[in-house]
């Protein structure tokens, strides 16, 4: 018996074997499986065999210049090879169905709609605008224009479908986030019902940031810190996030928010604490803290008679339709007098701009009304308006500054410190009896020859500039970590925490990375960090992101947030509240006068300076400051200035008045 070769027909194929080819080698090898065939993406060739012995052989060649790309680098290389090849071809999409662009045409304006606060109603009116449109345009396309539909029905239905699918998204994204932090504001609408605004940020192991708006949560009852706590604790459970990953939780500072017992950030904590120690960070809203700033002007006598001015016209209609027509008579660019605000914190600037610029008219108009507008003649009231024109104009500049979406803290900290300079130069400038930024009081000067209050003025801007050192301070303590966030390739690496200093100095001396860090910039760079370093920049990333503001409130809020439990505790504020405590026989009782007003009162007051210094010492273990872990003596002054060891007759009360520091 003879063996013989086996004839070509029992030779095995290629294709017999049912190889496939593994999606992971694309971002491996470079390669893409076009039409059954392997290609090289880098040099178009091939690869008759998908075996992964094949295809890496054939990759060898182009390992040495193509290895250097890693991660998110690496995917948007493949990207730029696949779109590169499909240039080369030539090919066509057909053109969508009429009926499918209908739809998507529908689902477009429905979100236009919602999104501009418009009624649902408003579909059908837009659909006729479209079809008169199509008639002139494109006649021939008429009926792609009819098929859209946009009934009022139809228009709820696809918002509903828009804000489900939005939900599905975030809960899809959701377990990959590291950590987030969120935003509650409880605002009132139109119908007199609590509106509870819960903003959600989020970061995930690529340094992706994540922002939305969560939810509004309607609020029919009371808004107690318990409420509070309560509704926004349900939407995490709803939403699947747990309080393990929350890294901050911002708040507007109201008593029912910071509530030392009962408030909802407390009662947030005390539920995280549930599960495993774990402390977020408690911050009040930046934007908030610079409106607090401007306090400190205390321009009130400037903008009372203005706003009672204003009111009278506006508040009257045959005032408010006469004054338009005095305005058009004289040819004025102006049609009328805007509504001056105390909670839209922009109407200020703008009320005062409008008022400066129409007050001789304002004048005659409201003579001609029989009222008193005396102040519009004195010209030192009108030194003080215009003063206030021109430093509310720069406020509200940096106000919209630090406005937006997808604001970082190292961007705002970028508006404050700019801020802070400009005030110096201002302060010399009034120093030298220049008036170059200040366009408003230079236009007063030139019309009157009345003595100028430099000096005053000056002082003013430096209390605004102290009070913006003293409520944004925590960005000084950051300022090391702002710099290696902006700046990570120029910073050096013994200024920085030593457990990150060798990935530092990694990430300083990559090419790649340092031609992207200068094509994308800051926050857009983190995203193509190497993953191996990863874990040791996620905490920078979320430190950052956290956007760690400054705590600090008002006087009154502060105190209020600390007092002893009770059933009131989270009403609101009464124009005076009582803080008793018993200390070394020392019967100590705070009150609270007004906003910057508190006074220690004793019943046994010392009758020397050395009794005082023990009265301090109690008054330092007020739960307030021993709760901010601060010295009170750092930001009290003591009115009763004049105290010595022999005082003829013990005074009965001391008053201590706060500078209105930045508590953290």
């Amino acid at each position: 018996m003879s063996l013989s070769k086996p004839s070509g027909s029992n030779k095995r194929k290629i294709t017999d074997e049912h190889r496939q080819f593994q999606e992971n080698w694309e971002l491996q090898y470079f390669c893409s499986e076009i039409n059954n065939k392997i290609l090289c993406l880098i040099c178009k060739s091939v690869i008759s065999v998908p075996k992964l012995y094949n295809i890496k052989r054939h990759y060898e060649q182009h390992k040495s210049k193509y290895d250097q790309y890693e991660g998110l680098l690496r995917e948007e290389k493949l990207k730029e090879f696949i779109s590169g090849y499909k240039k080369q071809q030539i090919m066509f999409t057909k053109i969508p169905q009429e009926n499918e662009a209908a739809v998507k045409v529908s689902y477009v304006l429905s979100e236009l709609i919602a999104k501009h606060s418009k009624p649902f109603t408003e579909g059908d009116f837009i659909k006729t605008c479209l079809i008169k449109t199509a008639e002139i345009i494109c006649p021939g396309n008429l009926k792609a224009f009819q098929n859209i539909s946009l009934t009022r029905n139809t228009v709820a239905e696809r918002i509903t479908e828009l804000a489900c699918n939005l939900n599905n998204q975030i809960k899809i994204k959701i377990p990959t986030f590291e950590y987030f932090s969120i935003a509650c504001d409880e605002s009132t609408d139109i119908g007199g019902t609590a509106q509870l605004a819960v903003f959600f940020r989020a970061c995930d192991m690529e340094f992706n940031i994540f922002e939305e708006l969560l939810e509004i949560i309607p609020m029919f009852d009371t808004t107690t810190g318990e409420n509070v706590f309560v509704s926004v604790f349900e939407l995490l459970k709803k939403y699947d996030l747990p309080l393990k990953k929350l890294s901050s939780v911002a708040t507007d500072g109201a008593p029912s928010m910071t509530g030392k017992n009962k408030g909802f950030v407390e009662r947030l904590q005390k539920k995280a604490n549930e599960y495993v120690e774990h402390k977020f960070h408690r911050t009040h809203c930046i934007i908030h803290q610079e409106v607090l700033c401007t306090k400190v002007i205390n321009m009130a006598h400037v903008i009372r008679p203005v706003k009672q001015m204003v009111n009278f016209i506006r508040s009257r209609g045959m005032n408010q339709r006469q004054f338009s027509i005095f305005l058009n008579d004289l040819e004025s660019e102006y049609s009328g007098l805007p509504y001056f605000t105390e909670v839209r914190w922009l109407s200020c600037s703008t009320v005062l701009e409008r008022f400066w610029k129409l007050r001789d008219t304002i004048q005659i108009f409201l003579e001609s009304k029989e009222q008193d507008v005396s102040v519009l003649s004195d010209p030192m009231w009108l030194q003080d308006l215009s003063f206030m024109v021109d430093i509310t104009k720069h406020l509200s500049n940096l106000n919209l500054k630090l406005q937006g979406k997808n604001q970082i803290i190292t961007a705002i900290n970028d508006h404050v410190k700019a801020f802070k300079c400009k005030l110096d130069l201002f302060k010399t400038q009034l120093q030298n009896e220049d008036l170059t930024h200040f366009p408003a009081y230079m236009t007063y000067t030139k019309i009157n020859n009345d003595p100028i209050s430099y000096k005053k003025y000056s002082e003013k801007i430096m209390c605004l500039k102290t009070e913006f050192e003293n409520r944004f301070q925590d960005f000084q303590y950051l300022e090391n970590d702002f710099a290696l966030f902006t700046s990570p390739f120029s910073i050096d690496a013994v200024n920085v925490s030593t457990h990150i200093q060798m990935e530092l100095i990694e990430i300083q001396n990559d090419s790649n990375l340092k031609n992207k860090f200068n094509d994308v910039g800051v926050p857009d760079f983190y995203s193509f960090v190497p993953t191996r370093y990863v874990k040791k920049f996620v905490d920078l990333q979320v430190n950052i992101y956290r956007s760690k503001k400054i705590i600090s409130s008002r006087s009154l809020r502060l105190l209020k947030s600390v007092l002893p439990p009770s059933d009131s505790e989270d009403s609101e504020t009464e124009e005076e509240t009582d803080l008793s405590l018993n200390k070394k026989s020392n019967a100590l009782t705070m009150t609270v006068l007004d906003e910057s007003d508190i006074s220690i009162h004793s019943s046994s007051p010392p009758s020397s300076a050395s009794e005082l210094e023990n009265y301090l010492k109690d008054i330092d273990d007020f739960p307030m400051f021993d709760e901010l872990g601060t010295d009170i003596n750092n930001y009290i002054n003591l009115s009763t200035t004049n105290y010595n060891d022999t005082l003829a007759e013990p005074k009965p009360e001391y008053s201590f008045d706060f500078l209105l520091p930045s508590f953290t």
